[in-house]
C-alpha cells in the first residue's frame, strides 16, 4: 500500500497463538480460520483510519488496532491471537516501514500469549487515560538492548490472567495467581442451591438436578486442585529459565533442546490456567440459570458443560504434572542458608559449570549439608585456580537464612 503515514505511528503485530496444531486438527478447514481472522482484523483496522502494512500467512503487521469481535470459528475452536503494539517514528521505504521500531513492535508481539494486548511505554502513555493497563515490569526482548518495560491492555471482556511473558523479565516481579473473589458465586455455591431446591422440585426433574449438584461438587474440588498446583509453580524462576536457554539456544543444541522441554512446560501451565478459568465462569452462567431450568434436557446440558470443563481441568493438570521439573516449583525456606525444602525432601539449589540453574534432593538434612559443603570447597578451589571466577555458584532462591 502507498501512502503509509509517516512520522509517529502506533504499530500493530499479530500472530495467531498455536497455529501449527491448529492446521493438523482442522486439516482443510484452516483455510476458513486464517480467512475469518484476516477479515475481522482487517475490517478493525479499516473502521480505525489504519493501513495495512504486510500479510503474511498468519501473521498480520499494520499501524492500528482494535480488539477483535467475538466470532464463531470454523470446527468450534477457539483461535487466540497475541497482539503488541509500539508507537515510533520508523522510516518509511517504498510500501513498508523499517527501523528498529519495527523490530521492538514485533518483539513485544512474540513475548506474549494468544488474547493477550500488550503495549510497549510509549503506546500506554498515549492511552493510558482513555485504558485500563496493568505493568508486567522491565523484560529484556532479543535484540532490544535495554530492558522493555511493557504493559497490559485489560477490559471486562478479555482474559486478565497470563503465564509469565515469552521474555526474560529484567526485575523481580510477584506472579499474580486466579484467585476466588468474595461475594462472587463459587460452583460449590450452585450445588448447595440445587440440593435447597430438591424438595421443591417436579419428581420427574429431581434426578437429573441432583446429578447437577454432584457435578458442580466434583467441579469445585478440580478447581481447588488446579489453583493449589498452581500455586506451587515457580512462574517466574520456569520464565527466567526459559529465556536463559532460549539465548543460549543461538550457538548450543543441548541448550536448544532444554528451551524445547520449558516452551512445553510453560505452555502446560497455559493451558491449565485458560481451562481454570472457563471452568470457575461458569459459576456465573449457573447463578443465571438456576431459576429459570424448567426441563429434564436443559438440566442435562447445563450438567454436561460442567463435567467437560471438568474434564479439562484434570486433563490439563495431569499435564502439566507430567512435564514440569522438580526445578518448576516453589522451594521453601528453611533456617539453614543455601539448603530448602520441596515436599518431604530437602533441596541444594546451584548454578553448574555451564552456568545451567540445576538442584539436587535428598531425604536427609545431614545429605543436603554434606552436599552443599562440598559444593562450597569446590567453589573456592575454582577461585583460587583462576583468580576469580566462579565455577558451581550458589544459587539465590530469595530466601536466604543463617548458615
Amino acid at each position: 500500500m502507498n501512502g503509509l503515514p509517516t512520522g509517529t505511528v502506533t504499530m500493530l503485530f499479530t500472530d495467531i497463538e498455536g497455529s501449527t496444531p491448529l492446521v493438523h486438527r482442522l486439516e482443510g478447514r484452516y483455510a476458513a480460520v486464517l480467512a475469518d481472522y484476516r477479515r475481522l482484523l482487517r475490517s478493525a483496522v479499516s473502521e480505525a483510519g489504519g493501513h495495512e502494512v504486510e500479510c503474511r500467512a498468519d501473521e498480520l503487521f499494520a499501524v492500528f488496532q482494535r480488539m477483535l469481535s467475538a466470532h464463531s470459528w470454523p470446527g468450534e475452536e477457539s483461535v487466540r491471537v497475541r497482539m503488541g503494539l509500539h508507537t515510533g517514528e520508523p522510516a518509511v521505504e517504498g510500501a513498508v516501514y523499517l527501523g528498529f521500531d519495527v523490530h521492538r513492535a514485533a518483539r513485544i508481539c512474540a513475548a506474549g500469549h494468544g488474547g493477550q494486548i500488550l503495549l510497549s511505554q510509549s503506546t500506554r502513555d498515549l492511552v493510558a487515560e482513555q485504558f485500563d493497563t496493568r505493568d508486567l515490569g522491565a523484560h529484556v526482548l532479543a535484540g532490544v538492548d535495554r530492558p522493555e518495560r511493557i504493559f497490559q491492555l485489560l477490559a471486562a471482556e478479555l482474559r486478565t490472567e497470563f503465564p509469565p511473558l515469552r521474555a526474560g523479565s529484567a526485575e523481580p516481579r510477584r506472579r499474580r495467581l486466579p484467585r476466588r473473589h468474595a461475594g462472587r458465586p463459587t460452583l460449590t455455591d450452585g450445588a448447595w442451591k440445587i440440593r435447597s431446591l430438591l424438595p421443591e422440585t417436579a419428581p420427574a426433574l429431581q434426578q437429573p438436578l441432583a446429578e447437577l449438584g454432584a457435578a458442580l461438587f466434583t467441579a469445585d474440588r478440580a478447581l481447588t486442585g488446579a489453583d493449589q498446583f498452581l500455586a506451587r509453580v515457580d512462574h517466574e524462576r520456569l520464565a527466567r529459565r526459559l529465556a536463559e536457554q532460549r539465548n543460549l539456544g543461538v550457538s548450543s543444541e543441548r541448550a536448544r533442546a532444554q528451551a524445547a522441554s520449558l516452551e512445553k512446560s510453560a505452555a502446560s501451565v497455559e493451558v491449565l490456567l485458560d481451562r481454570r478459568q472457563t471452568l470457575a465462569g461458569l459459576s456465573g452462567d449457573l447463578a443465571d440459570k438456576l431459576g429459570t431450568l424448567r426441563t429434564g434436557g436443559e438440566i442435562v446440558s447445563l450438567r454436561d458443560r460442567v463435567e467437560a470443563a471438568t474434564k479439562e481441568v484434570d486433563d490439563a493438570l495431569t499435564l502439566a504434572a507430567q512435564v514440569l521439573d522438580p526445578m518448576s516449583y516453589k522451594l521453601t525456606r528453611t533456617r539453614h542458608r543455601g539448603i530448602y525444602r520441596s515436599g518431604r525432601n530437602y533441596v541444594v539449589p546451584y548454578v553448574d559449570d555451564r552456568g545451567t540453574e540445576r538442584q539436587r534432593e535428598f531425604e536427609t538434612w545431614t545429605e543436603a549439608r554434606d552436599f552443599r559443603s562440598s559444593l562450597r570447597t569446590a567453589q573456592k578451589a575454582q577461585k583460587n585456580y583462576t583468580g576469580g571466577s566462579t565455577k558451581f555458584g550458589e544459587y539465590d532462591a530469595g530466601a536466604g537464612g543463617p548458615s
